[in-house]
């Protein structure tokens, strides 16, 4: 399970917010969740956001890592892939 998403990613929702970058997919489904009240959507809102921000930020590294594994053509020695897991040991 993913740990809960951190005060700086939370500061960062708040700065879209203040910048009126609103997600109108996810603020939908928070006015859909919180019976139409105003503040109630408000913060699912805040909590629907942080969540897939923290979920495309962890994403973006891993997309990173691999992109950095591929152009440098090697794979450290105590690199494991999914793949290595299946393989017979000698």
């Amino acid at each position: 399970m993913a740990s809960p998403p951190s005060e700086l990613i939370h500061a960062l929702v708040l700065r879209e917010i203040q910048d009126g970058v609103i997600r109108d997919g996810l603020w939908a489904q928070a006015v859909s969740e919180s019976g139409s009240d105003p503040l109630k959507a408000k913060s699912r809102y805040i909590s629907l956001r942080a969540a897939s921000m923290q979920t495309e930020t962890q994403n973006l590294l891993l997309k990173q890592i691999q992109t950095g594994i591929k152009q440098d053509g090697f794979l450290p020695k105590d690199f494991l892939s999914a793949l290595d897991l299946k393989k017979p040991k000698p």
